[in-house]
């Protein structure tokens, strides 16, 4: 018999779940991301992606359920800046196209995304 056991929904809208079999206890995170894509796709059609003054320019939005992802399954935290060159790749990859807020590649070198 499998128990799902609700435990907490934080404040970025994950729910932590225990999830109980028989055999094995395992603990689950779910998150909604159709919302933060809908307005990156909304926003990499917008415009260009800079400031009116063009001195920032956005590039993209992470759902915070894959921030946990990748923070679990890869063991990369995308806040600590030695992990910047690997986050520049995923957000060039196509398969992670979805992220993006604005059109162009981007580049780190530095200690500076481009």
């Amino acid at each position: 018999m499998t128990r799902h056991v609700p435990l907490y929904t934080s404040s970025a809208g994950i729910e932590h779940i225990m999830v109980r079999t028989d055999e094995e206890t395992q603990f689950v995170a779910t998150g909604v991301t159709d919302p933060v894509i809908e307005r990156n796709k909304a926003m990499a059609t917008h415009n260009d992606g800079y400031t009116q003054d063009r001195s920032m320019r956005r590039v993209a939005s992470i759902p915070p359920i894959i921030f946990l992802k990748w923070l679990s399954e890869d063991g990369v935290n995308i806040y600590k800046p030695e992990n910047a060159k690997w986050l520049c790749d995923r957000l060039n990859d196509p398969d992670w196209a979805y992220l993006r807020t604005a059109p162009g590649r981007l580049e780190y070198s530095n200690g500076r995304f481009r």
